[in-house]
């Protein structure tokens, strides 16, 4: 371990994602909201730009902690890094959140550059959940298996 102190300052900013997470999310929370704010589909919308902040702010705190805390920056600048493993868990994850605007985004563009119905068939709309679940799973399994990989063989 090369620097406990940026290990621990690593795990305060995890602690306070986390924590901040769960005081956004409490029961019966109360804030400054617009009137346009108060219909279920905007208060989804919001909760999920807090939770794509949360996690970036964990991301950040695990890549204090393993870049500085336990050295895990990549030497030789071949840029097979724990950052670019990190990065990629953490665009998985983002994908996660976002998935159906990201599905509907996929299927606007299918029907605009292939001629596809505009509403979607519901075939076409289970292939585009299944591309998505196959590329976030791709996209985690592959920066999970390079932070262990450079952890590993450092």
């Amino acid at each position: 371990m090369r620097d406990p102190f940026m290990v621990l300052f690593g795990g305060f900013i995890v602690f306070t994602a986390i924590a901040l997470w769960i005081a956004l999310n409490r029961p019966g929370r109360k804030g400054a909201r617009t009137r346009s704010e108060t219909t279920p589909a905007r208060r989804t919308v919001r909760r999920r730009w807090e939770l794509t902040g949360c996690v970036l702010l964990a991301a950040a705190g695990l890549d204090v902690a393993a870049s500085y805390g336990i050295g895990t920056s990549s030497s030789a600048r071949s840029g097979i890094t724990v950052e670019l493993g990190l990065a990629m868990m953490v665009l998985a994850v983002a994908w996660s959140i976002f998935r159906d605007e990201v599905r509907r985004y996929q299927l606007w563009l299918g029907a605009a550059l292939y001629g596809l119905p505009r509403p979607a068939e519901p075939a076409q709309i289970k292939a585009a959940e299944y591309t998505g679940v196959f590329l976030r799973l791709l996209l985690f399994l592959l920066g999970l298996i390079t932070v262990l990989a450079r952890l590993i063989l450092r």
